[in-house]
């Protein structure tokens, strides 16, 4: 236990160790996913430019909303693990994708072979 009265518990008292937040980290993936979809939404199907371009501005688009909305997040929770929430939530967008392909690919494999065995 450190003495009130020692030089070291004024450092300790001044760092926050607090690590990721789940809320912080939950709003921001969502953020990020919802500014994708908007930002490919408005340049593919609004302003009509090429599926490259468009798929640009939604990578943009995604990565500015999560970072903005972590970063925003962090702030007024007052944690200093912003970096570590940012992260987090990166990682969480990578997981559900890669979930959501190995859904999709087995889904197909099985209609696949129930088309081909079933009749």
């Amino acid at each position: 236990m450190v003495d009130k009265a020692s030089p070291s518990a004024e450092i300790e008292e001044g760092l926050d160790d607090a690590g990721p937040s789940l809320p912080v980290i939950l709003i921001s993936a969502a953020a990020g996913i919802a500014g994708g979809v908007i930002g490919l939404y408005l340049t593919y199907t609004v302003l009509g430019w090429e599926l490259a371009a468009s798929v640009f501005v939604a990578v943009l688009c995604a990565s500015l909303a999560l970072g903005i909305v972590g970063a925003s997040l962090s702030a007024l929770a007052g944690t200093r693990a912003a970096a570590a929430n940012i992260a987090m939530s990166c990682g969480l967008i990578v997981v559900s994708l890669a979930f959501l392909s190995l859904c999709t690919l087995s889904g197909a494999l099985v209609a696949t072979l129930i088309v081909f065995f079933g009749g």
